[in-house]
């Protein structure tokens, strides 16, 4: 009989009620600019503008100096302003929103966009895809491993990783999101090719256009739907051939992606005059100059310094060449090019955050290595199954401290230094000396593609 209670549902129902009871603590939504603020604004502004202004060319925001700090988007030549950030996180905040905003009615609540109610469901929103997300990815890990390891590969991905950060403290950000439909398009990939049918083709297309929606380098993800399974150059041109029959199908998965990205095409044309627009104005990639060993190591940002856990997932790319073939060629591809573009970008550490935030969504995909890493670690003898169990604990404690130490000021979010981090290594809240150990970044060298001064 199979059990009705599981390890792996039991760490997917303590990691949602570790976030539910961070936020209720907390309670970021009570407090102006906690949670729709910095890039939230952008990603949100598209809701109140179309929903309750109705004016998506933000001219309300003109009249009205209530504004400045609740709509982010630049003025065009034609009047016009647009945001930067594109509309698929709208897309999802989207039921959330229109509860929040019938809950402000009802409850007598300022029905302008903002306050209480609206941040409140932001935060929900948050909670809601990352659990679907988990599940989802719950389902990819039992395929493959132990319910036991799916238990510890779930904590460790979310408790000993910055995306705790990003689903109780950051919540209404990106990445949370992005990383739940990571999650789901890796299992419906995996899916499809066991039954590639008109649904699922239509679900992989509406997952590929909301992915690369939110976040457009995220698109990236299609190379594990490319490549999954691959695993020879003969596997490759037999991948084409089957591509060719299934044309219908593979038409349809571009169409469920078009058909996400049509709002989008729609507002640019309306504020800007033209179907495609890059809003991200003098913001650049500069690939002759990635950043990648300071993305990966560095005292600022470095991932493998403030995300140690994620050297597991790393390691263990090597091992599915033989524990999961049909893994291997997606992720190491995905892997690599995901890296090289991440650490291209003009601000290669992402402005203000805690450790590399762009690499988050990839743990939905890097979740297979660290399974892989950790069945063969915990299959050896008892003292060294032991040890790695106890280098796990502690790994997940260590990103607990890490996460306090970034809420109270002790990782500083973009001006880090070796100085810093080791005076602080031992303490959560910093000291005046603290603030004279750390350095702002050059960002106006840095957008130019130029060493910092």
């Amino acid at each position: 009989m199979k059990k009705l209670i599981s390890f792996s549902s039991i760490s997917h129902f303590v990691i949602i009620i570790s976030i539910l009871w961070t936020m209720f603590n907390i309670r970021f939504w009570k407090q102006e600019r906690r949670v729709i603020y910095w890039d939230v604004l952008e990603y949100y502004s598209y809701l109140p503008a179309a929903f309750i202004y109705n004016d998506l060319t933000m001219k309300f925001t003109d009249s009205n100096p209530i504004f400045s700090d609740k709509i982010w988007a630049f003025p065009l030549k034609n009047g016009n302003k647009v945001v930067k950030m594109s509309s698929g996180l709208s897309l999802l905040y989207l039921p959330f929103f229109l509860t929040s905003h019938l809950a402000a009615k009802i409850l007598n609540y300022p029905a302008t966009g903002w306050g209480e109610p609206y941040a409140f469901g932001l935060l929900m929103s948050s909670v809601f895809y990352l659990a679907l997300g988990l599940y989802f990815l719950r389902k990819v890990l039992r395929k493959y491993f132990s319910d036991f390891i799916t238990a510890v590969t779930l904590i460790s991905v979310v408790i000993g990783t910055n995306l705790f950060y990003y689903s109780a403290f950051e919540a209404a950000m990106s990445h949370s999101f992005s990383f739940s439909m990571f999650c789901a398009f890796i299992y419906f990939t995996i899916f499809w090719y066991e039954k590639p049918t008109f649904k699922n083709s239509f679900i992989i297309g509406l997952l590929a256009g909301i992915i690369s929606l939110i976040r457009p380098t995220n698109s990236l993800i299609i190379l594990f739907f490319l490549f999954w399974k691959i695993d020879s150059l003969e596997s490759l041109k037999l991948r084409v051939k089957f591509f060719i029959e299934k044309f219908k199908l593979i038409f349809l998965i571009i169409f469920g992606g078009i058909l996400i990205w049509i709002p989008q095409l729609l507002y640019w044309k309306i504020v800007t005059g033209q179907w495609f627009f890059y809003s991200y104005m003098d913001n650049n990639f500069y690939f002759s100059k990635p950043h990648v060993l300071d993305g990966l190591f560095s005292f600022r940002k470095g991932w493998l310094l403030y995300t140690p856990m994620m050297i597991f997932a790393i390691f263990g790319i090597t091992l599915l060449f033989k524990r999961l073939r049909d893994f291997f060629v997606p992720t190491l591809t995905f892997f690599i090019v995901n890296i090289y573009i991440i650490f291209s970008w003009w601000c290669w550490w992402y402005g203000g955050s805690f450790g590399m935030r762009p690499l988050i969504e990839s743990y939905a995909l890097l979740a297979i290595p660290m399974a892989t890493v950790l069945e063969n670690l915990l299959s050896k003898k008892n003292v060294i199954k032991i040890a790695f169990i106890f280098l796990i604990f502690l790994l997940n404690l260590h990103s607990i401290f890490q996460t306090a130490k970034y809420y109270y000021g002790s990782i500083h979010w973009d001006a880090m230094t070796e100085e810093a981090y080791f005076h602080c290594i031992d303490r959560v809240r910093p000291d005046g000396e603290f603030y004279k150990l750390i350095k702002s970044p050059d960002y106006e060298n840095a957008k130019k593609g130029l060493p910092e001064k």
